[in-house]
């Protein structure tokens, strides 16, 4: 973690406070909140990153810690220790449940099954208790100079009361929690929705990623101003249509990825395989963790890549089969700026129907997803019409110049403070 201080620099401070595992733009939530601080970033102020629960930790006694994050001249973890790329947690607890997690998928991968070798994973740290020792480690982190306190997700907003006495307070919503739906499925936490306008309420300005969200704030806390901030995209050079055999699925291991997934492989993918044998499914992000031991024909679960550069630019179609789920599904605006076509549910669109609707082919049930991903891969002139749709969207509705316009605005705000 390098060591600058607001002293020596001569930019203006943000300070982010996160309680996310953030390694690096390897998925939504991350993705989303580095973008943020990119566009704060290329508006003229230092940011800093304050982490102060070891519960970011989880299950491994390391973080590695991605390029990305360099965003920050500043990065601060309690309980962590930065030797280069790594963060190493010198912590018991972290230490056993490491050894444990690795017995228990070793297990699975054997075959074993049982309470024993069931996978347990570790607490959802976002929104955890509140700890004296974080907050005592966000007074003694948190410099005289910041402008600014952002908090990463509403249950953050303890955060505040570390804040020098005239920064602005504000908090990045990501999604409507009590909104998500998915019959005890979904792996975070619930929160009833006077909990949730309460805590949103606990900042001058909160972030919303999409403008139902942004409606949602404006209704039920009109004291707060909502700043609408999507996900910006970063479009490439040209639609890739891709191969006609290839097909791609990005996602962390998440409960909306996991049984999104699980219904296509149930319901569509045995009827895509019988019509196109050689058509290969590729599964990208840490999803494989949900299907150790399982097979499916034409199915390569990859985990984590380094780049996904060549995997979009082969894939033929990539697939959103979302069944449940809140916010904007960034997976969706990166598929559309990498110029491709997309097979995907009324889930992913929520909150861009109206936008995104006519450059993606939607659908609802396992036949008709089959039916769509047939279709387009055995048609390579409807297939490229329809990346070179996506992509014309991503451009003309999603670029950071586009989308961050509030943020900007609320930036500048902060420099006449």
């Amino acid at each position: 973690m390098r060591e600058t201080s607001a002293k020596e620099g001569s930019r203006p401070v943000i300070t982010f406070v996160s309680k996310q595992r953030l390694t690096g733009a390897n998925n939504g939530s991350s993705t989303y909140l580095l973008a943020l601080a990119q566009s704060l970033s290329q508006a003229g102020f230092e940011l800093h990153l304050l982490q102060p629960s070891p519960a970011i930790a989880g299950r491994s006694p390391f973080l590695k810690i991605g390029h990305e994050t360099n965003v920050f001249a500043r990065h601060e973890i309690r309980g962590g220790r930065r030797l280069g790329a790594r963060v190493w947690f010198i912590n018991a607890k972290v230490l056993a449940q490491a050894v444990f997690g690795t017995l228990a998928a070793f297990g699975r991968k054997l075959g074993f099954k049982g309470e024993m070798w069931r996978d347990r994973p570790a607490p959802y740290a976002v929104s955890t208790p509140w700890l004296d020792a974080d907050l005592a480690f966000l007074r003694r982190t948190m410099v005289p100079e910041t402008k600014a306190v952002v908090a990463d997700y509403m249950f953050c907003h303890p955060a505040f009361r570390c804040a020098p006495e005239r920064a602005r307070t504000a908090i990045v919503m990501h999604d409507l929690f009590h909104a998500r739906t998915g019959e005890g499925k979904d792996s975070v936490a619930r929160v009833s929705a006077a909990d949730e306008i309460a805590m949103l309420g606990k900042a001058q300005t909160v972030f919303a990623i999409q403008p139902d969200e942004a409606a949602f704030l404006k209704r039920e806390l009109p004291s707060t101003k909502a700043v609408l901030a999507p996900m910006p995209a970063d479009p490439v050079a040209s639609a890739q249509p891709g191969r006609c055999d290839r097909l791609l699925m990005v996602g962390s291991n998440t409960a909306p990825n996991i049984e999104g997934l699980r219904d296509f492989l149930k319901n569509a993918w045995p009827a895509i395989h019988a019509a196109l044998p050689n058509a290969v499914l590729e599964v990208a992000g840490t999803m494989d963790r949900a299907f150790v031991g399982e097979t499916w024909p034409n199915v390569r679960f990859l985990g984590m890549v380094d780049s996904l550069d060549a995997l979009y630019a082969q894939a033929g179609l990539v697939v959103s089969p979302l069944t449940f789920g809140s916010g904007l599904k960034i997976k969706l605006i990166e598929g559309m700026a990498n110029g491709k076509a997309m097979v995907v549910t009324s889930v992913t669109l929520q909150g861009v129907e109206q936008i995104c609707r006519p450059s993606v082919a939607l659908a609802d049930t396992g036949q008709d997803t089959a039916d769509h991903v047939v279709r387009l891969l055995s048609d390579d002139a409807e297939r490229g019409a329809l990346a070179q749709k996506a992509l014309e969207i991503a451009r003309g509705h999603f670029t950071a110049q586009t989308v961050h316009r509030e943020l900007r605005q609320w930036a500048n705000g902060l420099l006449e403070l």
